[in-house]
């Protein structure tokens, strides 16, 4: 099985999938990027103003003229929340100073809002005060076209107040009217007069669910290519290459339940060694074996990924997604893409949200920084966010 968190719904599909079956409704599930939270590779806009603390991965923490927030991070075990419960992360907000505006969202990784869906939004809070006295806060829904500017429209707009214990926050239903193509959820405190914080978990919209397009995420198998020096088996439409002076060795080794984070269930991580190249001529990707993007929906790439020096130190790495035409030639565009470094513990990273038009491809390739140590990386669980089942183009013909 799979090993992002219980709350996305992640759908196994055919390799192959119909365009009748692609145009069918797709089931329901949460639609918000990182439910969970989890991973501190959030965006942090402060325009004079402050923000301290770290945003978790696809969110947003933004204060602006005069504005003073901070967020604290807090690891929340099963049934936490309401029995059943999955573990997951919850971030404090905490306002020192009321400005212009301030507080947090997903205006990074917006999930697609349509004409014809039925969307509701949920998020469970209870109060951050030091004595659990009530906080009122602010939950709405602003929508954005498909050029992402914003409509002035906010499809759910609502104050509610948290107690001393987890409460589930609805919004009413909500509706797209035409012109919409995006929307997110946004928090922000209510100035009440006592601490003004808040702890929030769990953010969910029900829609059509998001599908994870990447083939063999679990890396299954042993019939993948090589090129160039490499030296091990590659998982099932994946591929490994040197091509330059330096040598990769690739290995797939068993991730227990629990390692990537708590409640993740077992997997496969794939281990990469690279030893005296550049860092450009050796990666792991599947370029042969590409996924069809969609219009007027933002995609993203997102994996866990953790060094495996054995001097435990850091390990630099490029995730690329280039961008292919429907003809199939690579047109020089990597919007998806992005450098990071990860530490000796599993991490959860993701690049940047795109739009892309019909027929274009992507694939997710993977790259270690010659950065002076050991060259070794574990990758696991690699998503690519689409909103329909997988569809894979293979020598740049589309199946039948």
């Amino acid at each position: 099985m799979a090993s992002h968190e219980p709350e996305y719904p992640l759908l196994i599909a055919p390799l192959l999938v119909s365009a009748a079956l692609q145009a069918s409704t797709p089931a329901t599930g949460n639609i918000v990027p990182n439910p969970s939270l989890r991973g501190d590779q959030g965006a942090v806009m402060q325009v004079n103003a402050s923000v301290t603390g770290t945003a978790p991965t696809l969110w947003r923490a933004f204060a602006v003229d005069g504005g003073a927030l901070s967020l604290t991070r807090l690891e929340l075990g099963a049934n936490a929340l309401f029995a059943g419960s999955p573990p997951t992360q919850a971030v404090k907000i905490t306002v020192t100073a009321f400005g212009a505006d301030q507080g947090l969202d997903h205006s990074t990784a917006m999930f697609s809002f349509r004409v014809g869906n039925s969307y509701s939004a949920r998020v469970y809070a209870r109060s951050g005060n030091a004595d659990s006295s009530s906080q009122m806060f602010h939950l709405n829904v602003p929508v954005f076209d498909s050029d992402l500017n914003f409509t002035g429209r906010h499809a759910a707009g609502f104050n509610a107040t948290a107690g001393a214990a987890w409460t589930a926050i609805d919004s009413a239903n909500m509706a797209a009217v035409p012109g919409d193509a995006f929307a997110n959820l946004a928090i922000r405190l209510v100035n009440d007069g006592g601490e003004n914080s808040l702890i929030v978990a769990l953010p969910s919209v029900l829609g059509p669910a998001v599908f994870n397009i990447t083939p063999n995420p679990e890396f299954a198998g042993t019939s993948g290519e090589t090129l160039g020096t490499v030296n091990g088996s590659v998982p099932d439409y994946w591929r490994a290459f040197a091509v330059g002076t330096g040598t990769l060795n690739l290995s797939t080794v068993p991730v227990p339940a629990g390692a990537l984070f708590p409640g993740s269930l077992p997997t496969r991580a794939v281990r990469m060694e690279v030893i005296g190249g550049n860092g450009a001529d050796e990666g792991f990707d599947h370029e042969g074996a590409r996924v069809r993007l969609s219009s007027d929906y933002l995609h993203w790439g997102e994996l866990y990924v953790r060094s495996g020096n054995s001097d435990m130190s850091d390990q630099g790495m490029t995730i690329g997604m280039p961008i292919f035409d429907p003809s199939g030639v690579f047109h020089g565009q990597v919007p998806g893409s992005f450098d990071t470094t990860v530490g000796p513990d599993w991490a959860y990273v993701a690049g940047p949200a795109f739009t892309a038009t019909a027929g274009e491809t992507t694939d997710m390739s993977i790259r270690l920084h010659a950065d002076g140590g050991q060259d070794v990386l574990f990758i696991a669980s690699p998503r690519i966010t689409s909103p329909f089942g997988l569809m894979i183009f293979k020598d740049d013909f589309e199946p039948n």
